[in-house]
């Protein structure tokens, strides 16, 4: 293979080099010299390219494309759906495995020795379909070692990274012999780099040797000591003289426990198990008592949930005392942020009269019931805009807060819950037409002053209200109509609930449902189980089963029934834009129609 004299040139700069460096540094290098070049004939691209891509490739344990430990610096999709890699092992062939074979063999530079060898060991079979020589697996193990013990990494974790590699190629191919050796010089290499503010310079010791085969009893016994040591100094609460905290550090103290518990949950060791979770969890207390009231609830409510699964249910509930306390003043920390949208009055008149218009109360009872449902496709074309207008408002997760601070719904990034981006969406939706929806009810009760009776018979055209004319619905839609809201509210939307779950009935499906942990004993369903039953969905249509899902039972919406149930809506909430919505809602379910038969032939 030939390798164009400018790629020389950097190569011989780092491999001279007694400094410190990182694999990268020289494919960014070669890549500047490249931009001075002119056009390469397809030997020297060749050789650049076998040069370059050796330092780009990137160090993934588990999720490359091609199944290998090394993988890709970068994929994306192109515009034909197609998958672009880089750098891409399909640009390279035995010619280029065999130059790194003989670079493995003649490089000085460990670092660079080291990546020659593994690309062998790790690459050969995925590019040429042949088989490593071990011989390359050993080379590496050694280059790693002393490219570490050199110190020729720009930055310690570089160097552990370096020495993972290492045991996990040793353990491989079963060279005991190498594998101690890169085991003891990781306990001399922590001693050496180990800081407590830096957490990733002492967590290494235990990730990379406990459980490990190769490692004995005492060496065990040594990375605990050392990983105790640490959290000892990371959960230090004490100032010092000048009252600094100068170790304290809950993150650190969290990502201890997690291996400590590991530790002491594998020796049955309940008491030690709860105390460090204790002990990161009180770092994170000690943090958010003097902590702005957003910061106190998002570093405490993570612990309170830690606490309930360990069953230290006494502190959960202590701490969720003093969440809640910090949570009071949560409306100190947040900010509105407004768009203003314009709307001509002409247009809404326009809308409204296309609503109301033609003298016909059923007719225009019926628009209003479809015009409001928001229609999940348009969510999902909205969504899907996002991505490309602003894909980094896509990749941010969202949580929903309450008044009292506590979180009580997340919603992760888009193309991780696209299910919760909808819902979230659906339920902005609702918001914004919500001035429009009381607007249109408005003009319909001056134009047609309709009736609890009027109102009634609209609805019973559906057979889900055929049982509702004379029972609980009408003291409900009665409230409403009175402006009596709190009544109107907690009347109608059991009903709704009442109507779905006979609804549900109607379609041969149970009502009721076992309670757990009490054999025998049946519970009716409620407005989520039905919701959520498919059969269900399937006859509601998505658009219907959607919008009453939002308004009612997800939290990622507005949850309405649930807040109800348990009392959580305040008075404030018992308004005509919410008894709106409440309304809208049976008006939409009466879309729901008997099908028409069809009339015999005379």
């Amino acid at each position: 293979m030939t390798i164009p004299d400018w790629v020389q040139v950097v190569l011989s700069t780092f491999e001279n080099t007694t400094e410190p460096h990182e694999e990268v540094e020289i494919a960014d290098s070669l890549r500047g010299a490249r931009k001075v070049q002119g056009d390469q004939n397809d030997e020297d691209w060749k050789g650049f390219i076998t040069e370059w891509s050796a330092f780009l490739f990137g160090d993934r344990r588990k999720d490359s494309v091609w199944g290998t430990y090394f993988s890709p610096m970068m994929s994306a999709k192109k515009p034909d759906g197609s998958v672009f890699l880089s750098p891409d092992i399909k640009d390279l062939d035995a010619e280029s495995v065999a130059h790194w074979e003989a670079r493995a063999g003649s490089c000085k530079n460990p670092v660079m020795r080291a990546r020659y060898s593994d690309l062998v060991w790790d690459l050969k079979r995925a590019i040429t379909g042949q088989k490593p020589n071990p011989d390359f697996a050993r080379i590496a193990i050694d280059s790693y070692l002393e490219a570490a013990d050199r110190r020729f990494y720009t930055i310690e974790v570089s160097g552990i990274g370096w020495l993972g590699r290492a045991l996990d190629i040793a353990l491989s191919i079963n060279d005991s012999d190498r594998a101690k050796r890169v085991v003891d010089f990781m306990f001399e290499f922590y001693d050496r780099i180990a800081q407590a503010k830096f957490a990733g310079t002492w967590l290494f010791l235990f990730d990379n040797l406990y459980g490990v085969k190769c490692v004995n009893p005492e060496q065990e016994s040594r990375v605990i000591a050392s990983l105790e040591s640490m959290f000892a100094k990371v959960t230090d609460t004490k100032p010092s003289d000048a009252g600094v905290y100068e170790t304290l550090d809950p993150w650190a103290a969290e990502a201890a426990a997690q291996r400590l518990a590991q530790h002491y949950r594998r020796k049955n060791d309940k008491t030690n198990v709860e105390r460090v979770i204790m002990a990161y969890g009180k770092a994170f207390e000690h943090l958010a008592r003097e902590a702005s009231p957003m910061m106190a609830m998002a570093w405490l409510e993570p612990v309170i949930e830690r606490y309930e699964q360990e069953g230290l249910k006494g502190e959960a509930e202590r701490l969720q005392i003093i969440a809640g306390e910090k949570g009071k003043n949560i409306a100190s920390d947040l900010k509105t942020i407004s768009v203003q949208a314009e709307v001509k009055q002409e247009d809404v008149e326009k809308l409204i009269e296309y609503l109301i218009g033609g003298n016909v109360l059923r007719t225009s009872l019926s628009r209003i019931a479809d015009y409001f449902i928001p229609k999940p496709d348009d969510a999902r074309q909205l969504l899907d805009r996002l991505r490309t207008d602003a894909p980094f408002l896509s990749m941010i997760p969202i949580s929903i807060v309450e008044s009292d601070g506590f979180t009580t719904a997340k919603v992760g990034p888009l193309d991780d819950d696209f299910e919760g981006r909808l819902n979230k969406q659906l339920g902005q939706t609702i918001g914004f037409y919500q001035p429009l929806l009381e607007y249109a009810l408005t003009k319909l009760r001056e134009r047609y002053a309709p009736t609890v009776d009027d109102i009634l018979e609209f609805l019973c055209e559906s057979p889900l209200f055929a049982d509702s004319r004379d029972e609980l619905l009408r003291d409900g839609l009665t409230a409403y109509q009175q402006e009596d809201f709190v009544k109107a509210m907690h009347v109608l939307v059991p009903q709704v609930e009442h109507i779905l779950r006979n609804f549900l009935g109607r379609l041969g499906i149970p009502t009721r449902k076992t309670v757990r942990n009490h054999p025998g004993i049946t519970d009716a369903k409620n407005m989520n189980d039905v919701l959520a039953d498919e059969r269900m969905r399937e006859r509601l249509t998505e658009k219907l089963w959607r919008y009453l899902s939002v308004v009612y039972v997800d939290r990622r919406g507005l949850n309405l029934r649930n807040d109800l149930a348990h009392g959580l809506v305040p008075r404030a909430g018992f308004k005509r834009h919410i008894a709106d919505l409440v309304f809208h809602t049976l008006l939409a379910l009466s879309l729901m129609r008997a099908p028409k038969k069809k009339q015999e032939a005379g």
